[in-house]
């Protein structure tokens, strides 16, 4: 259906609207589920005449702050904000969503984005109808529940797997100084609207805050490797996917030891394990405590200096 011919049959029906929503209680409706009745009630006025007809999908994301006054995008706040955006609903949608910047309008800055090739599913039933969705509509959604729950300052584990990419967008909103509204029209009408304050950002920003926890493991395996830095590689098994291990030891404690490549080794070690606010660990480390009971036998009197 072109453009023109759209326009024709809203005007045609623009009468018929206004008596459908003086009928509505619009006084109790938020201004997603009042715009969300329009686009649905325009979506099965237009249909009537094109079955075929359908609405675009579209994110509207509105920038808030000093950098984003004129109404124009700067290259760098571009750069900085659609990657890691890109990177949040490609991860939702656990596959590769490519977004496209379809077009920047005043109102702060106001940037309209949209799957550069939307897959649309559109299935037909004699019940139901034509039913719209695409794989770039629950990534979205999802994306934005993720942007009110860190704003409620929730529990966020549900969406891990978002988290980095809106952490992408907040280390760019951070750089700039700025907030986002983010408003997203499904091909079904429905419309979606975030808001990521300070208050939002904070939190996300705490989410990296990690600490160390700290257990013993013993290490048992054959020394593949001695550096001079103190460290100490000890591989589990023969099989090539056997776990293999870095063990730190004082630099000057391991020349005491008189280790040999080769030699069997059985140490009981510190893990360092440095896990985030999510659980998400972020480094792991060993270092060397003691060797194992029965072991002693391996090491000089020099040894005892680093038990």
């Amino acid at each position: 259906m072109s453009t023109t011919w759209r326009q024709r049959v809203l005007e045609r029906n623009r009468a018929a609207n206004a008596r459908f929503f003086a009928d509505q209680d619009s006084a109790d409706l938020s201004e997603d589920a009042y715009e969300e009745e329009l686009r649905r009630h325009w979506l099965e006025a237009v249909r009537h005449y094109d079955p075929a007809a359908e609405l675009h999908e579209e994110l509207v994301v509105r920038l808030r702050g000093e950098a984003a006054d004129h109404g124009a995008l700067d290259f760098r706040i571009g750069d900085a904000l659609l990657k890691p955006l890109r990177e949040g609903v490609s991860a939702s949608a656990r596959k590769d969503v490519e977004l496209e910047l379809t077009g920047v309008s005043r109102g702060s800055t106001v940037l309209h984005v949209r799957a550069s090739v939307p897959e649309i599913v559109s299935e037909t039933s004699e019940n139901l109808g034509v039913v719209d969705s695409s794989i770039t509509d629950p990534a979205m959604r999802d994306f934005l529940k993720l942007i009110d729950a860190v704003e409620k300052e929730q529990d966020v584990r549900r969406w891990e797997r978002i988290v980095p990419g809106l952490d992408g967008v907040v280390e760019a909103l951070d750089k700039f100084d700025l907030s986002m509204d983010m408003r997203w029209f499904s091909l079904d009408g429905t419309v979606r609207s975030s808001h990521l304050s300070r208050r939002g950002k904070d939190y996300v920003r705490g989410l990296r805050d990690t600490e160390v926890q700290k257990s013993r493991k013993p290490i048992s395996g054959r020394i593949t490797e001695l550096r001079e830095s103190g460290v100490i590689k000890i591989k589990t098994g023969a099989s090539k996917t056997s776990p293999a291990y870095e063990v730190r030891v004082d630099p000057e404690g391991l020349f005491d030891m008189h280790l040999e490549l080769g030699v069997n080794v059985s140490f009981v070690v510190e893990v360092l394990r440095k896990t985030d606010r999510l659980g998400r660990t972020h480094s792991t480390k060993y270092r060397f405590l003691r060797v194992s009971d029965g072991q002693e036998s391996l090491f000089d009197q020099g040894d005892s200096s680093v038990r």
